[in-house]
């Protein structure tokens, strides 16, 4: 009775064992979800950053553009006044 007993014994705790690790597999199954779920939604905050980094960088390249215009045409302006002074 006393190997019986200890089968018993040791069928419950390969149970609980069991259930444990069965518990344990459902939070990391969840932890790993969570995680997965928190990275796409980085990325898709990167993603978001240098598409507004592309645009910033597109509108500071125009404005550059636009302000070698405006000083050519105010060169060229001073210069075409310059050169009526001098007639």
């Amino acid at each position: 009775q006393s190997l019986a007993a200890e089968l018993c014994n040791l069928r419950a705790q390969a149970e609980e064992t069991a259930v444990a690790h069965e518990r344990e597999a459902k939070n990391l199954r969840e932890q790993a979800t969570a995680a997965a779920k928190q990275r796409d939604g980085a990325l898709r905050e990167a993603e978001d950053a240098r598409a507004q980094l592309r645009l910033v960088a597109e509108a500071q390249a125009a404005g550059r553009r636009e302000l070698l215009e405006a000083q050519r045409e105010a060169r060229e302006s001073r210069e075409g006044r310059e050169a009526e002074r001098r007639r």
